[in-house]
């Protein structure tokens, strides 16, 4: 097939008729040109997307990310299809991908974020967290980076948010559930006084928190703890602290330490993004 568009130096876009399909494999685009053939034999994953969404953003992100991150993502999400009952979106290759990047960027770096509700995914949503400690084993094959188990939960809860579940059955809990995204969204630019890009990385980030946010407001939770770097973002993150409380009053919830921090923490990289 000829080639559309050079993604990098290993991965291309390529059609045939009316269908794009994103071939990577070493070397795929190197030295290459729109309109020249793409090597076959070089071709060691096909993506085929249907939402052009999906595929818009996935070649964004091929664009700026290694190739050997999007063939991780992959692999696990190949495991997932096969472990968990639910469907799953295809916007899980563009979250999964630029988490993975980042997750090991960071680590490289000597810094480590943790995750203080990976014991509620754990318990919660078991089948996910599983696909989780698979996800390490295989980061760890491939980089020698060995992750802690709370990291687990992390890759769980970008598997819980892309299934399409039964729930698109009840337009009423879409409905309300993107009204509250709708308001929530609305809130934090007016008070910021800034405009929200919609189509960014921090904005998916953020639904996507806020959507697994409002499933475990519905479960039991456990006892209030304090979490001392509350303080911390408080201060220096003032804006989207008070963003955050904001938030919680729209919500008519009190919100535990752990649920402000990390409210705060997502308000605050959609800020920046700005």
């Amino acid at each position: 097939m000829k080639i559309k568009k050079i993604l990098n130096n290993n991965a291309v876009l390529v059609g045939k008729g009316r269908q794009d399909f994103i071939w990577i494999g070493a070397g795929l685009g190197f030295q290459k040109k729109p309109g020249q053939l793409a090597d076959e034999a070089k071709v060691e994953k096909i993506f085929v997307f249907q939402q052009n969404k999906a595929t818009e953003r996935f070649l964004t992100l091929m664009e700026s990310i290694p190739f050997q991150y999007v063939s991780l993502a992959d692999d696990i999400i190949s495991f997932a299809r096969q472990e968990l009952t639910h469907e799953l979106s295809e916007t899980l290759y563009v979250s999964l991908t630029d988490h993975l990047y980042n997750l090991i960027k960071i680590h490289n770096q000597g810094m480590m974020i943790h995750n203080r509700l990976s014991w509620e995914i754990k318990k919660y949503y078991p089948q996910e967290f599983v696909v989780g400690q698979k996800a390490l084993q295989l980061i760890q094959e491939r980089t020698g980076l060995q992750l802690q188990e709370e990291e687990a939960g992390n890759i769980a809860l970008h598997l819980i948010n892309a299934q399409i579940t039964d729930e698109l059955d009840h337009p009423e809990n879409v409905q309300l559930i993107a009204k509250k995204i709708r308001d929530i969204i609305a809130l934090i630019r007016m008070y910021n006084k800034v405009e929200i890009d919609e189509n960014s990385l921090a904005f998916d980030r953020f639904v996507t928190h806020l959507r697994f946010f409002f499933q475990r407001l519905k479960k039991p939770r456990e006892e209030p703890k304090k979490n001392l770097l509350l303080n911390h973002v408080k201060k220096q993150y003032s804006a989207a602290y008070e963003t955050m409380k904001l938030v919680e009053q729209y919500l008519t919830v009190a919100l535990n330490d752990d649920e402000q921090l990390y409210l705060s923490l997502h308000i605050q990289k959609l800020i920046e993004n700005d």
